[in-house]
């Protein structure tokens, strides 16, 4: 998958999801769509048996879903 292609299913999982929400209930699906991501990265935790190599490979793709995540909340102009 490319970064375009993230940017976009992670536009599409926010935005989406979002649009007649309230100010706190943005608020309370971006936290918990945050703590989500916090948990996958916890490898140490939920993957401890688990090699190096993918340990690396989880942090990458959790790193590019957050910065998907930050082009996807960013202001427009």
């Amino acid at each position: 998958m490319t970064h375009a292609q993230l940017d976009l299913l992670v536009r599409e999982l926010l935005l989406a999801r979002t649009e007649e929400l309230s100010s706190p209930q943005l608020a309370a699906f971006v936290a918990g769509w945050s703590s989500a991501l916090d948990l996958v990265a916890r490898t140490d935790l939920t993957l401890p048996g688990a090699s190096n190599e993918l340990h690396q490979a989880i942090h990458r793709v959790v790193n590019e879903i957050r910065a998907a995540q930050r082009n996807a909340l960013a202001d427009p102009d």
